[in-house]
């Protein structure tokens, strides 16, 4: 029994000698190879202290003129592609038609808190603070005709805007206008 035990903790320290051998081993080859590293970067700098003292770029210039023959001729064999310039404008014209008014008030400021919150909520829409002394009225949107106010109506109502309504106003309209660019 003791015997094995023996054994046993022989094999264990071996083990660990063996293990603490790598570490050190490691250890000094990492010194000695950054003393490695800069003596080999040493030489490189002397290296190449040389090659500058011995360096001449004319000679390199017959190979700069084929290099720039062959870039031209390859710019000249590239067909170039040509993109059509279209030029999108918008025209806007004023109009009779309906907005939908959801906010009226005396004070400028709650009108703009209300045309803010109304921009976020309708950000596909135009929002507009409107004076008609003595009152602000905040309306949203361009419809042409009743009609089209009319289906909108109701998604005013979800969103908290339960006293709004439609009023007839002058609109902006606004059309894309595609215009061919001059060459």
């Amino acid at each position: 029994m003791l015997d094995k035990l023996y054994t046993i903790m022989k094999i264990r320290i071996d083990i660990f000698i063996f293990c603490a051998l790598v570490m050190l081993m490691s250890g000094c080859s990492s010194f000695l190879s950054d003393g490695y590293e800069q003596k080999r970067i040493k030489d490189s700098e002397r290296s190449l202290a040389a090659y500058e003292s011995t360096l001449n770029p004319a000679d390199y210039d017959q190979e700069v003129e084929i290099v720039e023959k062959i870039h031209v001729e390859e710019k000249k064999q590239r067909s170039p592609l040509e993109i059509p310039k279209d030029n999108m404008t918008a025209e806007e014209e004023t109009a009779q038609g309906f907005r939908i008014q959801i906010f009226s008030s005396s004070g400028v400021d709650e009108a703009s808190m209300i045309r803010d919150a109304a921009i976020e909520k309708f950000s596909k829409d135009s929002v507009y603070i409107i004076y008609d002394a003595p009152v602000y009225k905040v309306r949203v949107g361009d419809f042409i005709n009743r009609f089209e106010a009319n289906q909108r109506l109701p998604e005013f109502s979800e969103k908290g805007y339960r006293d709004a309504w439609i009023v007839p106003d002058r609109i902006i309209r606004r059309k894309a206008l595609h215009l061919p660019a001059g060459k």
